[in-house]
């Protein structure tokens, strides 16, 4: 199962189109955020299509996780958007979240994903 949402984090995090001069936004997370918030979004995501969350508690649990890393969701996705703008950077990227996706599931393997330890 986890596979199936590492391969869902790889294949939209690559969708997206590149243009020749990406305009970098004015509020750039850095990598280390982006990539421990990629993780952190997907572990919701995961949880709430389990059916245990309804879709008011995932935005407010997303909410939350914005808090804590003091980014907002907007300054996130204008930073999504201009890494997509590169392919082999961005593909580092999901890799490097997708292994510490997998490295938390191994840590605790009876744990479902997207719960709290």
């Amino acid at each position: 199962m986890i596979r199936r949402y590492c391969l869902v984090i790889l294949l939209s995090a690559l969708a997206a189109g590149c243009s020749e001069s990406p305009e970098k936004p004015e509020i750039l997370v850095d990598e280390e955020t982006y990539i421990s918030l990629l993780v952190e979004l997907q572990l919701v995501r995961t949880y709430s299509e389990t059916d245990r969350m309804d879709e008011a508690a995932a935005d407010s649990l997303r909410d939350k996780i914005f808090r804590e890393y003091g980014v907002s969701d907007s300054a996130f996705w204008e930073s999504h958007e201009y890494y997509q703008q590169f392919p082999q950077a961005q593909k580092k990227r999901v890799e490097e979240a997708i292994e510490r996706l997998r490295k938390d599931r191994m840590e605790d393997p009876d744990r479902p994903a997207g719960t709290q330890r």
